[in-house]
């Protein structure tokens, strides 16, 4: 990351590297995605699940790395890695990973913050030195705008020292701000900030993989069924294990 990055992420409390994921990788992602958007649940293979039930507006499924052996180049891009490393402050690993698609009146309602405190997500800065305990990455599969649904932030909320003072509904929150990505980029945020999306009006599908990464020494986020099978580190080269801490 270079000082302009270090200071809108520290700032914002997230960042957007545009064009990190190869035109191909992405096509080939999404046919992956095709296949389980038509899929039942109970034809996942093992870890995959729902990671909340399923509608006609929204379908989350997690541990989505394992559903395929193409996932496995979004884990280490070098430039995404750089920026989670640089604001962890420390030791880090792929804690664990998602999908989530939505249609026409899907949205994720409005969660984290930096007040009160949360034990997993917090986020300080001291000494020029970040310290983001969890940090995701999101990567659009599709182009992605306000009317789409697309990610959504209360911008520097993962520093704030008061409540939120609204509900968890996108519409009710005024400062919140939509942040549009294209296919092929990758948005990194701390867990801290207050996030979500905007409610998708145009009825085109988003569709976004989620990869996330916890300060070294953190627990598995728990949760939405969030684990690594038994038998994926054998799926791994050695510096992959290694990111994962399964070696």
């Amino acid at each position: 990351m270079n000082d302009t990055q270090k200071y809108l992420f520290d700032l914002q409390g997230y960042l957007v590297l545009e064009g990190v994921v190869d035109a191909a990788l992405v096509t080939a992602c999404n046919a992956v995605l095709d296949r389980y958007e038509q899929m039942p649940e109970v034809e996942y293979p093992p870890p995959l699940c729902l990671g909340q039930e399923r509608s006609q507006e929204n379908l989350y499924i997690s541990n989505i790395l394992e559903g395929d052996d193409v996932f496995l180049d979004l884990m280490d891009i070098p430039i995404v890695l750089d920026a989670v490393s640089t604001v962890t402050g420390g030791p880090y690993r792929l804690n664990h990973t998602y999908t989530i698609y939505r249609w026409g009146g899907g949205f994720t309602g409005m969660h984290m913050h930096g007040t009160p405190i949360i034990p997993k997500c917090q986020y300080h800065c001291r000494n020029g030195e970040m310290v983001s305990t969890l940090t995701k990455v999101v990567f659009p599969m599709l182009d992605c705008g306000p009317e789409d649904g697309c990610f959504a932030v209360i911008p520097g909320a993962h520093k704030s020292n008061f409540a939120r003072p609204w509900g968890n509904h996108p519409e009710e929150n005024p400062p919140l701000t939509p942040v549009p990505a294209k296919a092929g980029d990758a948005i990194i945020f701390t867990e801290a900030l207050t996030h979500g999306s905007m409610v998708n009006t145009s009825g085109r599908p988003r569709r976004t993989l989620y990869f996330c990464y916890s300060i070294g020494y953190m627990p598995d986020w728990g949760g939405q069924g969030l684990v690594f099978g038994d038998d994926f580190a054998g799926r791994l080269s050695e510096p992959r294990q290694t990111l994962l801490q399964l070696k």
